[in-house]
């Protein structure tokens, strides 16, 4: 059974998603549609880049991922269709391949013929719907465009060390509030060199003096520093919702701090 998958800024009650996946069904015989995510905030390049990047390896070869955010096809940006590990991607030049995928992963990348005026503001339902079932039956993906090998870039945020710190930021808040860092269990490890330390997360000046196991390792109500599945470090609250507490943003820092034995 063939998969398309959606990621948009729209609501999930959205008329505009009934429409998209209407018309899917009608166009490919048995269709499994699977919403990773909706409701991401407006035109939220890097969520919508996060979420794909750590989902996509998750489903079978020939899988179409359709992503409807910030997706207009105005000036000199057009769309695209890129193939990566036998997985087919559409969306607009807007940069988000480029914090997604390193450039040795595209097997391909195709620039889109056009942009009608149907499809101007609405390229996820004239466009990418129509282009996606297109694949899934069979047609040659240079029958849709050119092949080229320049996209928009843009630059992923890095967190940055020295001797004795870590500065990060958070990068993504889950459905718990729990806000996920890009500090990698690497970079902490490479660091830490079993020192002792202390993280702090934005300008609210708790301290969290060790990373956890799990959630539960804290009483209800205090805040825990965790290495997720993706080995990123993520801040929480046993119990509770620290992101919406703390107003957290993707402009928050996290910082660890190094000492030494006797200093700490």
């Amino acid at each position: 059974m063939p998969v398309i998958t959606l990621i948009s800024d729209r609501n999930i009650d959205d008329f505009f998603l009934g429409r998209l996946k209407g018309q899917l069904l009608k166009a490919c015989d048995n269709l499994n549609i699977v919403d990773l995510a909706h409701n991401i905030g407006h035109h939220s390049i890097s969520k919508a880049a996060f979420i794909l990047k750590n989902s996509y390896r998750n489903f079978p070869d020939g899988t179409v991922h359709l992503i409807g955010v910030d997706g207009e096809c105005s000036g000199n940006r057009s769309h695209l269709i890129a193939k990566v590990q036998d997985q087919y991607f559409i969306a607009a030049d807007n940069g988000l391949f480029s914090l997604v995928f390193e450039s040795d992963e595209f097997e391909t990348i195709i620039k889109i013929d056009g942009c009608d005026k149907s499809a101007f503001k609405t390229p996820a339902l004239f466009v990418f719907g129509k282009t996606a079932c297109e694949i899934i039956n069979g047609v040659n993906l240079e029958n849709f465009g050119k092949v080229t090998g320049e996209i928009k870039q843009m630059l992923a945020l890095h967190p940055s060390h020295g001797e004795n710190y870590i500065l990060g930021n958070i990068i993504y808040m889950d459905s718990y509030s729990n806000a996920v860092s890009n500090i990698t269990y690497d970079i902490f490890n490479e660091i830490s060199q079993g020192r002792p330390y202390r993280i702090y997360a934005g300008t609210s000046g708790y301290a969290i003096n060790n990373v956890s196991y799990s959630y539960q390792d804290v009483e209800p109500g205090e805040l825990v520093a965790v290495f997720n599945s993706l080995g990123l470090l993520e801040i929480a609250m046993n119990k509770g919702e620290i992101s919406k507490l703390l107003s957290f943003s993707n402009t928050t820092k996290i910082r660890i701090e190094f000492y030494d034995s006797k200093n700490s």
